[in-house]
């Protein structure tokens, strides 16, 4: 589904609790549904995406947007992404390129936390694209990219699909609603939204595991 085919079906499951006089905020509706996207994905493993990264001359750091648990690290060589090497920051081979300072090809990765990595040496020069990461990601703000990796313009925001996978839709419709009734402190909408969010969730659990995208 779309974004806007997501809001018109949780507007009409919920329209108590979105079209009266408490809904004053324009993009409200969009925020819950962003952040609710991203929960499910954390929480389920359901989603596998790449990111691309713009490389800069002489630095050795960076974040992967929307990618929570890293897979896969490859860099642009030529007109092809080749894989880097990946080590744990406290290895000897991470500590012996500690005090390399650049090339045009870095040697190893190592990745801090869940999303930081860091490349031994740095990359040398600027280049677009640069890095490709691949691994289990949220959605985030924007939900359609195109080729490129940057979003897609030429589609309107509100066309945009969903990147979950379709048997994530309707628990993330009723995530909304879940959320929105505690909110409104609905009582009874909480109750009945939770409920149903929860069965759903255990659907998408269901087909990341049989799929095998579950990380481990």
């Amino acid at each position: 589904m779309t974004r806007a085919q997501l809001k018109q079906r949780i507007r009409v499951l919920g329209g108590h609790l979105f079209n009266g006089m408490a809904d004053q905020d324009p993009f409200g509706l969009d925020l819950l549904l962003i952040e609710m996207a991203n929960q499910i994905a954390r929480s389920t493993d359901c989603l596998v995406g790449r990111r691309y990264l713009d490389t800069v001359a002489d630095e050795d750091e960076y974040c992967a947007p929307d990618i929570y648990k890293i897979r896969g690290i490859y860099f642009l060589e030529g007109s092809d992404y080749n894989r880097v090497r990946q080590v744990n920051w406290s290895a000897r081979i991470f500590d012996s390129q500690r005090n390399n300072t650049t090339a045009s090809v870095p040697d190893v990765v190592a990745v801090y936390g869940m999303n930081r990595i860091r490349f031994k040496p740095a990359p040398d020069s600027v280049i677009t694209s640069g890095v490709m990461l691949e691994g289990f990601m949220q959605p985030g703000d924007i939900w359609q990219y195109n080729s490129s990796g940057t979003i897609d313009t030429s589609v309107p925001t509100e066309d945009h699909e969903c990147p979950l996978p379709n048997v994530a839709h309707d628990c993330l419709v009723y995530g909304v609603l879940m959320t929105r009734s505690v909110q409104m402190r609905d009582q009874a909408g909480i109750q009945l939204y939770s409920m149903e969010y929860q069965r759903r969730l255990g659907d998408v659990e269901a087909y990341a595991a049989t799929y095998h995208t579950r990380a481990v």
